[in-house]
């Protein structure tokens, strides 16, 4: 049976003893409540960790969790015998046994999945993407997942509201858009042509809506969060949204459309009287029942409520879709646009640090000893890479497998992130069978190709973690990437300094280079210096117009600008780690050709500034 593993505090005082979790943790259980409630099955083990939990907690109401809150389902994370539970941000999902999901929505996502009925698994959308893409790229995801969770961590935290979140605008706004999702024109003749009083409306009289029609135009509303159909994303926003309205006051008349959703998601069955409404909503309105409201009544303990007398303002916001596919978000106020004089100037003002912008290095990590024949036998048959770019590929691995084979030592733990279907993960298992080797990707599909090869190489030392970077919290002896798009290389470096661990980084995409909540650049002290955050980026956007000289592509003045824009942001990269301890080398994989994205990052680490 797959586990659920839950954050929880145990505070005894006055002898009467409150039980918290973490609100991350909370939409886990409550997701999970649900879906009982609609089964009447339980088919996923819950597990407590008991923790010093960071931030705002939330309190349970523990009489109705008394068959879970058992000695043998709580364990002490510290002492936990399974070392997901100390290396991951719960809640975790144990599924199979052998892998190990973090974050919240991908919890949730794999609590439905694993659902024997075909009806529940429908709450995650059209062809199941529903909050699929992870936190980092999507910004729906985000919302949900990150945005929206601060805010109630917040308020358990003792902030004092002095407005409305911003989070409660955006929604608000999002309900008003038009709504985006699969077929859309069909759905809107279906309700334009709804039978009246019982008679079909003959073809000559039906309404025509030609897909050519602006979405704007089709009287089609949110009646949920992703459109007309009840999903994954309304479970985990109602209890959130709920709880933050409560400290509100009485604001919610002024948010008509989040009200009327309130109403839509706690809305009784038998209130509803399905020959009064469009058959187009029937199936939805009839798939739930007033479970959301019964399932938080039962399981939220409440807190102390900090309103302010009189209402709140409502700050101002922008309005931006939350949709990850709104064409309006593909041109954004503060994209930066990068000219030849912008480069030039900031390329200018790194002269004053009279450092030498480049990538040669004596070392050399692409000696050839894999036999990839015995390794992946039949991959070049099956592989729908053309043969040149397969071996171009492998000798992309070569370099990096030597290369942390040159700094590991028996009985390290390895963590390959962004490890994508495995093939450096599974590489490092073979090479080092004496050290734990972690395979971090955020796409289950991508997971579940790892898993199946290393099954059939009978590796058995290779642990499966299905999860952003961030999520990651546990220690580790090197890290490596290959190709981490722009700023996730960023984040792979900062989770090595993290623990001081030995890493080897091949970058890609720096033209995708944006700062984040985290990450700020330029990366290094030294840097810093001298160059503003746009300066930095105008350099990083220059970089991608690095091609492999004698191409199609290649401007021979504009590829040695690249290339020297490459060894710049690696530069700042190198003097990072420098300055927390790090002996780097700056090199190129070889042979060059192997991809024009080129440089490797070897870092060692050597002292504790």
């Amino acid at each position: 049976m797959d586990r659920l593993y839950l954050e929880i505090e145990i505070s005894t005082q006055d002898a009467v003893t409150t039980i918290y979790t973490s609100t991350s943790s909370f939409v886990a259980l409550y997701t999970h409540r649900y879906l009982i409630a609609k089964q009447k099955a339980d088919n996923v083990l819950v597990n407590f960790v008991a923790t010093k939990i960071a931030g705002g907690k939330i309190a349970l109401r523990s009489d109705h969790l008394k068959r879970e809150l058992t000695d043998q389902h709580i364990t002490c994370r510290e002492a936990a015998s399974l070392t997901a539970i100390r290396d991951l941000k719960l809640p975790i999902y144990e599924k199979n046994g052998n892998t190990y999901i973090a974050g919240t929505c991908a919890v949730c996502r794999e609590l439905i999945a694993r659902q024997p009925s075909e009806e529940l698994k429908k709450l995650l959308g059209f062809k199941g993407s529903c909050l699929l893409a992870p936190s980092e790229v999507s910004i729906w995801t985000r919302f949900c997942e990150v945005d929206v969770v601060q805010v109630v961590s917040s308020l358990h935290n003792g902030h004092i509201l002095p407005a409305v979140p911003a989070e409660v605008v955006r929604f608000e706004q999002h309900m008003n858009e038009p709504v985006r999702m699969h077929n859309i024109y069909k759905q809107a003749r279906e309700q334009a042509n709804q039978p009246e009083n019982g008679r079909k409306v003959k073809r000559k009289d039906r309404v025509q809506i030609e897909c050519s029609t602006p979405k704007e135009q089709l009287l089609i509303e949110h009646r949920f969060a992703e459109g007309i159909t009840f999903t994954i994303a309304d479970i985990i926003l109602y209890p959130l949204l709920k709880i933050i309205f409560q400290h509100c006051g009485q604001m919610l008349p002024h948010f008509p459309l989040t009200s009327t959703w309130f109403s839509e998601v706690g809305r009784p069955k038998s209130s509803l009287n399905c020959r009064l409404i469009p058959r187009l909503f029937a199936l939805q309105i009839d798939s739930f029942d007033s479970a959301c409201a019964r399932i938080l009544n039962d399981l939220y303990g409440g807190s102390r409520v900090h309103t302010p007398p009189g209402d709140l303002a409502i700050p101002d916001c922008e309005a931006t879709s939350l949709y990850k596919a709104d064409p309006k978000r593909y041109k954004p106020r503060n994209r930066i646009y990068t000219s030849q004089s912008q480069v030039e100037a900031a390329l200018g003002k790194l002269e004053a640090l009279q450092l030498d912008f480049n990538s040669d290095s004596e070392h050399n990590y692409g000696q050839q000893v894999i036999d990839w024949e015995q390794i992946e036998p039949s991959h070049a048959e099956s592989s729908a890479l053309p043969q040149k770019r397969l071996e171009r590929k492998r000798q992309q691995l070569e370099n990096m497998a030597n290369a942390v084979v040159s700094l590991a030592q028996p009985g390290d733990r390895i963590v390959d992130f962004c490890s994508g279907t495995g093939h450096l993960a599974i590489l490092l298992a073979l090479k080092l069978p004496q050290c734990t080797v972690i395979v971090m990707e955020n796409k289950a599909f991508s997971v579940l190709q790892a898993q199946k090869r290393a099954g059939e190489l009978g590796l058995t030392n290779c642990v499966f973690y299905q999860c952003n970077i961030d999520y990651f919290v546990g220690q580790f002896e090197i890290g490596a990437s290959l190709h981490a798009c722009g700023t996730a290389t960023d984040i792979v470096l900062q989770q090595c300094r993290r623990a001081r661990a030995h890493f080897v980084c091949c970058p890609c995409c720096y033209g995708s280079l944006q700062p984040m909540p985290h990450i700020s650049y330029p990366l290094s002290e030294t840097f810093q210096r001298v160059l503003a955050a746009n300066d930095f980026l105008y350099i990083a956007h220059t970089a991608d117009q690095a091609h492999e000289m004698g191409t199609a592509n290649c401007k021979p003045e504009t590829t040695r600008q690249g290339l020297r824009c490459m060894a710049v942001v690696d530069t700042d990269r190198s003097l990072q780690a420098q300055e927390a301890g790090y002996h780097v080398i700056l090199t190129r994989l070889k042979p060059e050709q192997c991809t024009p994205k080129n440089h490797l990052l070897v870092g060692r680490f050597v002292k504790q500034n």
